[in-house]
Parts: C-alpha cells; sequence; structure tokens
C-alpha cells in the first residue's frame, strides 16, 4: 500500500490504484473517488470500482444533488464512519440510499477526503454489502492512518504535473504583444487559457497546478501588464489571440 502511495503516478491512477488495495485491505465490496469542484458546486473526474455506468451517470447527474452525506463528510479532517453523519436507520429511508447506493449494493460505507489548504484533491469513499457487517472501530482506524500518506500522495502528484507540463505556444500577435513584460512560462500560459475564456479552477485542471496557484500567476499576470483585473486583461488582449 504505502509502496502504491509513493511511486510516481498521476493523480486519477493513483485514486484508481489505491482503490483495489483499498477493497482488498478493508474487505469491502465498492470504491469511488471525486474531487470536488467548488466553481460547479458538484463531484467531477469520478473513478469507480464494482459500480455500473449507469448508476454513476445518474450520481453526476442528480444523486449528488440529493445526497445528505457526503457534503458534511468533505468536511470532516478525518476519515469517518458514514454513520457518524447518519444513523444506518435514517440512512436507508433517503431517496439517495433506496434510488442510488442499494442498486449497485451499497449499504455500509465510510469516506476520507484529501485537502491541501482548501483546495479539495480527492476522496475515498469505500464501501461494503449488506452480506457484510458495517465497518468497525478498526477500519475506520486503519482508513485514517492511510488516508494523510493519500493526501500527501495526491499534492506531490500535482505538485510533478505542474512541473512537468508543457505551456502551449501563445499565437503569435500575442506572443509579441506579451514579450515586453517579463512574465514567467507559466503566466504566458495562465494568459492564453484566461483569455480562450477559462475560470480559474478549468485553467488549474489544464495545467496541472492549484487553483490557489493560479490565482498567484493572475495577480502577477496583471500587475506586470498593468491591468486592472481579468476584465481590464481580456479587454486589452483578447483581440490578439
Amino acid at each position: 500500500m504505502l509502496t502504491d502511495l509513493t511511486h510516481p503516478r498521476d493523480r486519477r491512477e493513483l485514486r484508481e490504484v489505491i482503490g483495489v488495495r483499498l477493497l482488498d485491505l478493508l474487505r469491502a465490496d465498492h470504491f469511488a473517488s471525486y474531487v470536488w469542484n467548488p466553481d460547479n458546486r458538484a463531484y467531477e473526474d469520478g473513478v469507480s470500482l464494482n459500480m455500473s455506468p449507469d448508476n454513476l451517470s445518474a450520481y453526476v447527474a442528480h444523486f449528488q444533488f440529493r445526497d445528505p452525506i457526503t457534503a458534511r463528510l468533505r468536511q470532516r479532517a478525518r476519515a469517518t464512519h458514514v454513520n457518524e453523519i447518519l444513523p444506518q436507520a435514517e440512512l436507508e429511508r433517503t431517496e439517495f440510499f433506496n434510488d442510488f447506493l442499494i442498486r449497485d449494493g451499497l449499504c455500509h460505507g465510510m469516506n476520507f477526503h484529501a485537502h491541501d489548504g482548501a483546495a479539495h484533491l480527492g476522496d475515498i469513499r469505500i464501501w461494503r454489502g449488506r452480506h457484510r457487517s458495517s465497518f468497525d472501530r478498526r477500519d475506520v482506524e486503519l482508513l485514517g492512518l492511510i488516508g494523510p500518506a493519500f493526501c500527501n500522495a495526491l499534492k506531490t502528484a500535482r505538485r510533478l504535473e505542474s512541473l512537468t507540463a508543457t505551456p502551449a505556444p501563445l499565437p503569435a500577435g500575442l506572443g509579441e504583444a506579451l514579450d515586453g513584460f517579463g512574465l514567467t512560462p507559466r503566466e504566458r500560459s495562465v494568459a492564453t487559457e484566461l483569455l480562450g475564456g477559462k475560470r480559474d479552477n478549468d485553467i488549474a485542471l489544464a495545467l496541472g497546478i492549484g487553483p490557489a496557484t493560479v490565482r498567484s500567476h493572475l495577480g502577477q499576470l496583471f500587475a506586470k501588464t498593468g491591468t486592472a483585473g481579468r476584465a481590464a486583461f481580456i479587454a486589452r488582449f483578447a483581440r490578439l489571440n
């Protein structure tokens, strides 16, 4: 398990690999992992094991917005049994359980959510079927030991993606216009994405960096070009892109 977390991987592959290991380690039946996008107020970039594509599509389109547990689990800084958020009897009376979870056999669950400051890096959603007993305190403690290593691995993967990302070439007119401002290669890439109409989280995803890093680059970009902000920068340079 620890070897898997230290081996260089991209963030999506890392979540897939850890899911396979956790199903075996925790005697579980189902795994899913998503990344929370605060701009869209939605979970995105899902990976899963032993869940049907149709049911997962229904989750993305509808059930994540009818989910009584995951938003509260996301706020926890530790591994948490689902029943710490909602007793099992109450969970089993919800639309989320009867029309989504149990359709794939999910009954007893735990979560861990990885964060880097305010940024949500990804989560672990691990479930057992009704034919098994619920997770006990030892299981929660074990996930709690793995969680910080999972979080650190995601942070490392994000940094490596940032370092290895190749800046997209700028259009000739825009490149010439920006040449005199002393921009770094990353600031020039951010400028291109910004002029393409992308928001901070979309720029972060495209360049493999965090939203906070994007905002830092934007601040430098606006300061160096003498523009008052996003709208002023776009008004000045969009015609060259």
